[in-house]
């Protein structure tokens, strides 16, 4: 299966997009340029977040967004995020920012972070319940925490380690969160970098320098191919449309030559016979 390009170069580092039924739009982030970018018809329009990094963007159930910045998270009531404003630091360390992260089936929010360095180990996986929207590590250890998402019966949680090039999976609950981890896939073309997942339960993973996006089998065997022609730095996947039928796939320019790639940093799609699972919302 080839994708197809949506947009033309509209990112530096595409990230995170995300469907909400409530927005009937897509929205994802230009990481670097500290935008959220929502596509509107054949438009892009972006926002800025007032921070030099907006990691991630993820809806709330009651109106607006939650949105992961370089240190701290921000939220507005608005869908066009009009009030937007910090509200908790994640982590103040030096040389440490947020990356990817996501909502649980319970309504909690997760964010992940980084070292400059990438050094290994430093990475942190948070989660931020609704109620005291105070983040908690929960799983230290990590290098780049990247894509998460859970199986379609919420029983089992997934995990991008870019630092690693590993796929974790967990056993989960909503009180005991993650537990009982071990490696669902630790091969493949490039990194692992964003994922998603289908109806049957299918991981779609983003392969960052791989140039395409991989679907596995809940047994973890390779399924299908996605591939994103004429760009290797594939970053992330959602499914979205009125039937969450088709695959939004974003892509990045990082340290790539200005000449190299012209179709790096644009929207891609395809309809890959399969629907993905709605997206989880913030409860906070």
């Amino acid at each position: 299966m080839r994708a197809e390009r949506v947009t033309g170069r509209v990112s530096y580092h595409g990230e995170g997009p995300v469907w909400w039924d409530r927005w009937q739009q897509l929205r994802f982030v230009d990481m670097f340029a500290g935008e959220v970018l929502t596509l509107d018809g054949d438009q892009v329009r972006r926002t800025p977040v007032r921070s030099t990094i907006a990691a991630v963007i993820r809806p709330r159930l009651g109106g607006g967004a939650i949105v992961a910045r370089e240190h701290d998270l921000a939220i507005s009531s608005f869908d066009d995020l009009s009030d937007l404003a910090g509200f908790v630091t994640v982590d103040a360390s030096a040389g440490v920012r947020c990356n990817d992260g996501g909502c649980d089936p319970d309504g909690g929010f997760w964010i992940g972070t980084l070292t400059h360095g990438f050094e290994p180990g430093t990475s942190t996986l948070h989660q931020l319940d609704a109620g005291s929207r105070r983040p908690r590590p929960v799983l230290p250890g990590l290098t780049i925490s990247n894509g998460l998402g859970w199986s379609p019966d919420t029983d089992t949680m997934y995990l991008n380690d870019s630092g690693t090039a590993t796929t974790w999976a967990f056993d989960y609950d909503p009180i005991d969160g993650p537990t009982r981890r071990r490696v669902f896939a630790s091969d493949g073309s490039g990194v692992p970098d964003g994922l998603c997942v289908d109806v049957e339960g299918g991981i779609w993973i983003a392969r960052y320098d791989g140039g395409c996006v991989q679907r596995l089998d809940p047994s973890g065997k390779l399924d299908a191919v996605v591939e994103v022609p004429g760009v290797s730095k594939v970053t992330a996947c959602c499914f979205g449309g009125d039937d969450l039928g088709t695959l939004y796939i974003t892509t990045s320019r990082e340290n790539l030559p200005e000449d190299a790639e012209p179709d790096a940093g644009s929207l891609y799609g395809i309809r890959p016979g399969i629907a993905g699972l709605p997206a989880y919302g913030f409860a906070g």
